[in-house]
């Protein structure tokens, strides 16, 4: 590569991180040329030394507003009772934000013996996977509780259930260890809390 080619495509990357980082409106002065203005959206950088290539710049977009925060968690509790398995999780939103809509994941580790019985929101996404939706969630409240219930193909030692968030209503979690849970459940008839 050419050292004027080089220098160019230096010249068009740091062009765009000045407008990556502070927009149009902060980049407008090009700094070392008086009166000089920044390419803005729809205009084009010209190649140094007046040569022919132009690069066309990307309008620069509104900013958006960081996600708002939620920290989403699933409670519960499963049992085991012959070759019957019911789980039961309530989704509850720890704030500061309320969440519009969020769902979570189920899935065990012996699949089903035939359908599964499912509350009203929840879907068969696989053989041994669930998704429900939680409805909206209040900051500071525990939703709907979500029941489930397998009857387990073959009678099994213990069953691996592993719940999780499929989708967070758009917020960021800040703590995710809450809401990615592994539960040991052995056939005793006992019923096991997470």
């Amino acid at each position: 590569m050419r050292v004027r080619t080089r220098a160019w495509l230096l010249l068009v990357g740091c062009a765009g991180a000045v407008l990556w980082a502070g927009g149009p409106a902060r980049a407008a002065q090009v700094p070392g040329r008086a009166g000089a203005q920044a390419p803005g959206p729809g205009r084009t950088a010209a190649a140094p030394g007046g040569g022919s290539a132009a690069v066309p710049l990307a309008p620069a977009g509104p900013t958006s507003a960081p996600a708002p925060r939620a920290d989403l968690a699933f409670h519960g509790h499963a049992v085991i009772d012959g070759d019957r398995m019911e789980v039961r999780l309530t989704p509850r939103d720890h704030g500061p934000a309320a969440v519009p809509e969020a769902s979570v994941r189920v899935r065990w580790s012996v699949g089903p013996a035939g359908a599964v019985s499912l509350s009203p929101g929840c879907a068969r996404t696989g053989e041994r996977t669930v998704v429900c939706g939680t409805g909206a969630l209040v900051a500071g409240q525990a939703g709907e509780e979500i029941r489930l219930g397998v009857r387990l193909r073959v009678p099994a030692p213990e069953v691996t259930l592993e719940v999780e968030t499929a989708w967070n209503g758009g917020v960021t979690d800040p703590d995710r260890s809450n809401d990615r849970l592994r539960v040991l459940v052995l056939p005793t008839g006992d019923e096991y809390s997470f």
